[in-house]
């Protein structure tokens, strides 16, 4: 990196006098040079070596003073004033604020052409940017034949540091630390809780922001510190991320100089490489798995023994607890609408379920309980870690977590579940999961779309689901409200709702017509007419529990395959 110091020490330069923040010269970076003067306005880039003779300010000092002031707003790293026609003294005000704010002024001999020092700096700017680009290369190939001969970030990790100064982790889309650097502890700290807290990153907002990294870097403040987040990035999916820590005192745009963010942004092109080739490994050990997940929820090995033998060798453990939760979402069709994607309907919904299923993994993570999963169809099948006497509630807990988290990044996703128990035995993953697909079923229709509803939650629906399939009890169900459905029908009228309604509210006439929007003579009329249409009397405790009994009934008959 050229520096003002080293501008400075060029022969064309020689006579030149440092009057101010001489401690700053090797600091000061210098990527620009040019000749400027009154207004400065906007023309003056960052860390560029500022060309000045005072011929603007007409030899009114005060101009003068607030052209450097402005000189040094615009961030430029220096300013050469050539004394001697304009300006014979540079002024003590002009010094004393730009020693007070650290900017290095430069007094140069009038017989200094400018039209020289521009050639000359130019020249040393195009060096330094080629040896730059020349270490930056050696970097880049040196990290290829790393992650080529061996798969451990962690030694990457070191490699960057030990270019960049800063201690550092690699990690995945998912949180996971899978490299380190040196020094690591206290930042690999704050990254673990930065995941548990669930703390938004913030864009990054440079004056310099000239180089592409700029835009896809992401702050995280934190314990009064300050991580940045650089994206891993293959075919604009994010595969990782490197994770830096700044030094005390040391700021976002001082790190992100040319040729740090130049590194990085190799370091983050070969590391996707290294991410790519894992997840090709990844996605056929995902397919290996979603078969194992589903033989097991039905069944399907031939000895026990098999089974473990299979789990163990896709990094499953099965001498624990496990309860199943079988989801299903149930707007897919509308999200795609509204997404407006050119992708097919299909290739969508396969990559949001993917996603649902990443956000499982990732939650299971946060939570420290080991989960199986795959999906069928539309449904996402998962086995989660639980304890034999809690795992309602950390069945819930873990739903909730899942919900939270998807909402954030696909709001409007409604998903319902069915929640299995906790079994023992060796069949415990295929009762667990028959309950889980019997409890979705019937809280779809108990408690409707986005229900979450445990099995033992469903012991009157099952009861019922029993008494549905005897043929006499079909038979009585026709009869008695089949004259009720047809009228409704017919008529367009509500008197199932209506006789529902009466019943939930344990046959008071005034709570019940409240309830409807109706007057309460209104409601007595249409439960007259009931009466009149299955001859039956709602008065009548036998009666009325005949009808309501005939409508649960017929409404699990109606839209729960049994």
């Amino acid at each position: 990196m050229l520096t003002v110091k080293n501008v400075i020490e060029l022969d064309i330069l020689e006579g030149a006098i440092v009057r101010t923040a001489k401690h700053k010269l090797s600091k000061q970076p210098v990527e620009w040079v040019s000749i400027m003067d009154i207004p400065v306005e906007n023309y003056i880039r960052k860390n560029e070596f500022v060309l000045n003779i005072g011929a603007g300010s007409g030899k009114d000092m005060n101009i003068f003073h607030m052209f450097v002031e402005s000189v040094y707003e615009s961030g430029a790293s220096a300013l050469a004033i050539a004394k001697g026609k304009y300006i014979m003294d540079i002024p003590q005000s002009v010094l004393s604020f730009a020693e007070e704010k650290e900017f290095p002024i430069i007094e140069i001999p009038w017989e200094i052409r400018f039209a020289e020092v521009i050639h000359f700096v130019m020249n040393e700017i195009k060096r330094s940017q080629n040896e730059e680009m020349q270490i930056v290369e050696n970097i880049q190939q040196y990290l290829l034949n790393m992650v080529l001969q061996n798969p451990n970030l962690s030694k990457v990790a070191k490699f960057i540091r030990e270019k960049l100064g800063n201690p550092l982790i690699i990690v995945d889309k998912t949180g996971e630390i899978k490299g380190k650097s040196n020094n690591a502890s206290d930042l690999m700290k704050k990254w673990n809780l930065y995941r548990k807290n669930n703390f938004s990153p913030q864009a990054i907002s440079l004056t310099n922001d000239h180089h592409p990294l700029h835009a896809r870097a992401e702050k995280i403040e934190l314990l009064n510190h300050v991580l940045l987040q650089f994206p891993i990035e293959s075919s604009n999916r994010i595969q990782g991320y490197i994770t830096i820590e700044l030094k005390d005192e040391e700021t976002v745009e001082s790190f992100l100089n040319n040729k740090n963010a130049s590194i990085l942004e190799q370091a983050s092109t070969v590391l996707a490489m290294w991410f790519l080739r894992e997840s090709a490994i990844e996605e056929t050990k995902t397919r290996l798995r979603g078969d194992f997940v589903w033989s097991l929820a039905k069944g399907e090995f031939s000895s026990y023994n098999q089974k473990l033998s299979q789990a163990k060798s896709l990094g499953y453990i099965l001498e624990t607890s496990y309860i199943c939760l079988v989801g299903t979402g149930e707007n897919f069709q509308e999200l795609y609408k509204r997404n407006k994607t050119v992708t097919s309907y299909e290739r969508w919904k396969q990559s949001i379920i993917h996603f649902i299923q990443d956000e499982i993994f990732i939650g299971s993570n946060i939570v420290n309980q080991k989960v199986m999963t795959t999906n069928h169809g539309n449904d996402i099948i998962l086995f989660l870690e639980a304890p034999l006497d809690t795992y309602k509630e950390k069945a819930y807990s873990f739903l909730e977590l899942l919900s939270r988290r998807l909402n954030n990044l696909l709001p409007g996703l409604t998903i319902s579940w069915g929640i299995g128990r906790c079994h023992e035995g060796e069949n415990r993953f295929i009762d667990s999961f028959n309950e889980a697909q019997a409890a979705l079923k019937i809280g779809r229709k108990k408690e409707g779309l986005g229900c979450r509803i445990n099995f033992d939650d469903t012991r009157i629906e099952r009861s019922l689901l029993r008494i549905a399939k005897d043929e006499e009890m079909n038979d009585i169900v026709n009869q008695t409200i089949k004259p009720l459905i047809e009228y409704d029908q017919q008529k367009n009228t509500n008197f199932i709702g209506t006789i529902i309604a009466y019943n939930e509210n344990q046959g008071k006439i005034s709570q019940t017509a409240r309830s409807l929007h109706l007057h309460r003579h209104s409601l007595l009329y249409r439960l007259k007419k009931i009466e009149g249409i299955v001859n039956l009397s709602i008065i009548d405790p036998e009666d009325r529990f005949l009808l309501e009994l005939c409508i649960k009934l017929w409404k699990l008959e109606g839209e729960i395959d049994t």
